[in-house]
């Protein structure tokens, strides 16, 4: 296949299917969606099979338990 190398400076964009959930690379995308997505950055339609896609949404990451005070270390505890 032809895919550009990170070192490169080739970018892996992921877009996601607006019906279904399904995430494939720029890369992986169908022939006819790949031209398409070049040039689009949010969504698109796919001019030639109708496939609509979209950049996922931003995923904020969890807290996590060891960082994050409790209640017992709000009191003082030991």
């Amino acid at each position: 296949m032809d895919r550009p190398a990170l070192r490169e400076g080739g970018v892996m964009r992921v877009w996601m299917a607006a019906m279904g959930g399904e995430a494939l690379y720029e890369q992986d995308l169908p022939g006819c969606c790949r031209r398409s997505a070049r040039s689009f950055q949010g969504a698109f339609e796919c001019p030639v099979c109708g496939a609509m896609w979209q950049a996922p949404p931003a995923v904020e990451p969890e807290g996590c338990a060891f960082t994050e005070g409790g209640p017992e270390e709000s009191k003082g505890a030991a």
